[in-house]
């Protein structure tokens, strides 16, 4: 049987959200009628719950007011479809891949626009997420830390540890508090017109698991799919307001399989591990590792012993390498082991895959599935029945394979990507 992150007890889940309601200020934002979740820095959560923990999943304030939202929006009827028709089954051999039949997101989702560059401006006149019906809202996201805008290059924000590895915190009851749009957001300075930038999670109306979601940063900037240093941190951000072991986050560029050309990430909760959670990374230079344990080679950044600016900083040099030669990539970001650590170890830390690939002009890469952000990770939402039967990991493997670049080509990169992260840490 699938097994979902809302499966706790009634009970559990009204003591839960009663909780929250009982710490949180339900106000609109008066320009745009949608909730503000506000949360400091001290409401992150640098460890979680290990996959040898077989208790019960842990969920934070953020984690429950999402569920409670979601699962509004899904009573109500915002979604295509509902999630019960998805199952679940872990291919066998040494990777683990986790493959879900999802015959409905593959017939149902919108159609996704003509992408045919990595470098294709914003079209003001094509679907973006400011589209969208305020139901598919679930609230924006603004750091309290301070009043005035403070750029993401600028050191720790108020309490948090910047090693990246401070115990997990226990939110107090002025924290994650849902509340009006008020002073500039932390990430980043106001828009042009002097407004404090919003930052949104929207549902996502074909989901591919429990609590699907988009991350929209910077969302009335008209921002194309292209990273951003603000966006990355409202990303990293939002990975350590979560509880749960489970919950993830991609980005996939343009020509990597972004379907919509305006700024998002992302997220879902996925009740079981992945082999990016833990497999072995290769030291290249700096803070930057590399990944070799699935057929297509990438690079690896951890938060420990780092902090939030400077892995969003890295991060950004890197993407901004490939954007500015022409290279597709895709991004994954999930909680997993400190890199060296066993598999089941305690010692947990975000990691953060990067990887460059083939462009793809098109609306499928495979029968089966795409090769994108979720795929990488080794999470297939696969389309058709005959594939979710029969796939094995050798076609799985063979499947991504024929995502990745020339080896010669992917050597140059490795060897400019190495270069940066030594130069970052000098």
């Amino acid at each position: 049987m699938l097994k979902r992150v809302h499966n706790l007890s009634s009970s559990a889940r009204k003591k839960l959200t009663q909780i929250v309601s009982a710490s949180s200020m339900l106000k609109k934002n008066s320009e745009s009628n949608t909730d503000t979740y506000g949360y400091s820095s001290s409401e992150f959560i640098y460890q979680t719950a290990s996959w040898a923990d077989t208790s019960a999943p842990q969920l934070s304030k953020f984690d429950i007011e999402l569920h409670k939202r979601w699962d509004h929006a899904m009573s109500t009827g915002v979604f295509r479809y509902n999630i019960d028709h998805i199952v679940t089954r872990i291919l066998p051999g040494d990777k683990h891949y986790v493959g879900q039949l999802n015959t409905l997101r593959a017939t149902e989702r919108r159609k996704p626009q003509v992408i045919t560059s990595v470098k294709q401006p914003f079209n003001p006149d094509a679907f973006n997420f400011t589209w969208v019906k305020p139901e598919e809202v679930i609230f924006n996201l603004k750091n309290l830390d301070t009043s005035q805008p403070q750029h993401p290059q600028s050191g720790c924000n108020g309490e948090v540890s910047c090693n990246g590895t401070a115990a997990s915190h226990h939110p107090t009851d002025s924290q994650g508090a849902l509340e009006s749009h008020g002073a500039p957001d932390s990430q980043g300075a106001p828009d042009s017109q002097g407004a404090p930038e919003r930052h949104t999670l929207v549902v996502n109306v074909s989901p591919m698991e429990y609590g699907h979601c988009l991350l929209v940063p910077q969302i009335d900037s008209h921002q194309p799919q292209i990273l951003t240093l603000v966006s990355i941190q409202v990303a990293l951000e939002t990975m350590l307001l979560s509880r749960h072991r489970g919950f993830r986050m991609g980005y996939n560029s343009l020509c990597a399989f972004a379907s919509v050309n305006h700024l998002h990430f992302h997220v879902y909760y996925l009740e079981y591990q992945l082999i990016v959670d833990y497999c072995p990374v290769n030291h290249l230079g700096g803070k930057i590792y590399e990944i070799t344990a699935i057929p297509c080679p990438g690079f690896v950044l951890q938060l420990h012993n780092s902090s939030v600016q400077e892995m969003a900083r890295l991060t950004h040099k890197i993407s901004s390498y490939f954007q500015t030669n022409d290279i597709a990539h895709n991004i994954f970001i999930c909680r997993g082991v400190v890199f060296g650590e066993a598999r089941n170890s305690s010692q947990t830390t975000i990691r953060l895959f990067i990887w460059p690939r083939k462009k793809f002009i098109g609306n499928k890469s495979s029968e089966d599935f795409n090769v994108a952000c979720i795929e990488l990770g080794g999470h297939l939402p696969i389309k058709e029945v005959d594939g979710y039967n029969t796939l094995t990991e050798a076609d799985v493997d063979d499947i991504i394979a024929d995502a990745c670049l020339p080896p010669d080509q992917y050597q140059k990169i490795k060897s400019d990507i190495t270069k940066l992260g030594l130069e970052e840490d000098s």
